[in-house]
């Protein structure tokens, strides 16, 4: 009886991770959930209580997997953008949920503050609250996951812009390459004045 009401609730919470992520909180139907997870609607409310309170377990657990799958590493943020961008070619669920939760619930969702300031904190090292390319490490750290996701979010008709289908594994490959690519001039040392060019 355990092992079914645990295999339920993973059903339904699946079923909600594919609704949410296609309707966000406001579109999406618990009809649709409960029929996706062939389940019935009371028991989405005895496990979850509410659309609110499964739309928060669902992402706990979207953001709990991404987190797991690509662990923010502050020594090599480069790798750290390439990794995530494999991680959400893959599970695009991922970055509409956290879409969603940004438009509609903001404070909803792990909170992971604490964690965000240990590794800011880390980056930042000696360096008077700047990391070694001259930018906070909060500006830098938003700035390689924006390019992380970049690709997955610009309109359609500018990823084919070139002519080149946007979904082939080489081009996939070649945009790979370039956000890391640009993502380690963002993390370069800064030059000083009058100093090398960065390569």
């Amino acid at each position: 009886m355990v092992r079914d009401s645990a295999a339920t609730r993973n059903r339904i919470l699946d079923a909600a991770i594919g609704e949410f992520s296609a309707y966000g909180l406001a579109g999406a139907r618990i009809d649709r959930i409960a029929e996706a997870a062939e389940a019935n609607k009371r028991s989405i409310y005895v496990y979850y209580e509410s659309k609110e309170g499964l739309f928060t377990a669902a992402l706990h657990r979207v953001i709990g997997d991404l987190v797991e799958a690509v662990p923010l590493t502050e020594d090599d943020l480069p790798g750290y953008a390439g990794r995530m961008f494999d991680y959400l070619l893959v599970h695009p669920e991922a970055l509409r949920m956290s879409m969603w939760r940004h438009l509609e619930r903001p404070a909803k969702g792990p909170d992971a503050a604490e964690v965000y300031a240990h590794k800011i904190e880390a980056m930042a090292g000696g360096g008077g609250g700047l990391t070694a390319s001259g930018l906070p490490p909060a500006d830098l750290l938003v700035l390689v996951q924006g390019l992380a996701s970049s690709w997955l979010i610009s309109p359609e008709d500018l990823l084919c812009a070139d002519g080149s289908d946007p979904y082939s594994p080489e081009r996939l490959a070649a945009h790979r390459a370039s956000l890391v690519e640009a993502a380690r001039r963002l993390c370069a040392p800064a030059q000083t004045p009058g100093g090398p060019n960065p390569p």
